[in-house]
């Protein structure tokens, strides 16, 4: 290989090597990635800007990983009112703390903060900051793992049919997913070594379950798990298998619907018919009397007079 076409080669294979390293990059930083603001130290910072004139402000903070969560408020002074002020935190509506506020001078605003460790769902909660003015300012922190969801929460399927059951994480992609069902009240785990029926296929914020070739024992629900590194998001989706004969009531019940109504429709023409010639025969009627009754006056006319010329010779003999 000559020395241009050797440089040819290395450029090309660098180009490629430096393109894949930037996707795998990409990829790896979208599946880390969470709606916070870094405070540099690894920690979690959401803060709720309040008015003061409004009701409660509301905001959702999703956690996947362990962290430390610093939640903020602040609120402009009301000009009525100096400091100090008090604030509160509550959980799920049961106070955490209470003491001063902070008080910015040089914005005139006040401020107050709540440090605590993520680390599993029990520290999931809605965590409220109350500063004590008048009227009572009020932020929400609704701290959750990221939900999860599912299009359909019931599906019903005929006896032989296919299903695929499927959930989604959203811009979060869990470490694993988890699929079970419910046998009698407990929750058993799917994987696609249990019998050729089930196939499970999960990529990053994706996951689905295929269950082929349905019988009636497939009715139960069945449980999507997105699973993080401080618990589990999950779902919930009932599925029920209708036999054939099942599957078939519906159609016949429209048959029999349709029939009943064309045998209604046929009746009552057939009715109207009945009327219709009952009536013409009543206007024909008169005329056909009129008429017979003067072929019997003329016959009874004609034996009389026959009879008649008989009786008088009979007398004269």
């Amino acid at each position: 290989m000559t020395g241009p076409s050797m440089k040819q080669a290395l450029s090309l294979i660098f180009l490629i090597v430096s393109f894949r390293g930037q996707v795998e990059s990409g990829q790896s930083q979208d599946a880390t990635s969470e709606p916070s603001i870094s405070m540099g130290n690894g920690n979690h910072l959401e803060v709720i800007h309040l008015s003061g004139s409004s009701g409660p402000t509301l905001k959702t903070v999703n956690i996947t990983k362990v962290t430390k969560v610093v939640l903020s408020c602040k609120l402009p002074l009301p000009a009525a009112q100096t400091p100090p002020i008090t604030g509160t935190w509550e959980k799920d509506g049961n106070r955490i703390d209470k003491r001063e506020v902070d008080f910015d001078e040089s914005t005139g605003s006040l401020s107050q903060k709540y440090e605590f460790d993520f680390q599993n769902g029990s520290d999931a909660g809605n965590y409220s900051c109350i500063f004590d003015t008048n009227p009572k300012s009020e932020g929400r922190f609704e701290v959750q793992i990221p939900p999860i969801w599912t299009k359909n929460e019931k599906e019903i399927r005929s006896d032989g049919d296919h299903v695929n059951l499927t959930c989604k994480s959203g811009q979060y992609i869990p470490l694993y997913w988890i699929w079970s069902k419910e046998v009698n009240g407990r929750k058993v785990a799917l994987r696609n070594e249990t019998g050729d029926q089930f196939y499970i296929h999960s990529n990053g914020n994706k996951s689905s379950l295929l269950i082929k070739s349905l019988i009636m024992d497939n009715t139960t629900y069945y449980h999507c798990d997105a699973v993080y590194e401080v618990g589990f998001s999950g779902v919930r989706i009932h599925l029920k298998v209708n036999s054939l004969v099942a599957a078939l009531i519906p159609f016949v019940c429209i048959v029999a619907e349709v029939l009943v109504l064309v045998i209604f429709i046929l009746a009552c023409e057939r009715k109207m018919k009945q009327k219709e010639d009952f009536a013409a025969e009543g206007e024909v009627f008169p005329e056909k009397q009129v008429v017979e009754e003067l072929i019997d006056s003329a016959e009874n006319g004609a034996r009389h007079r026959k009879v008649e010329p008989a009786s008088v010779q009979e007398i004269q003999n």
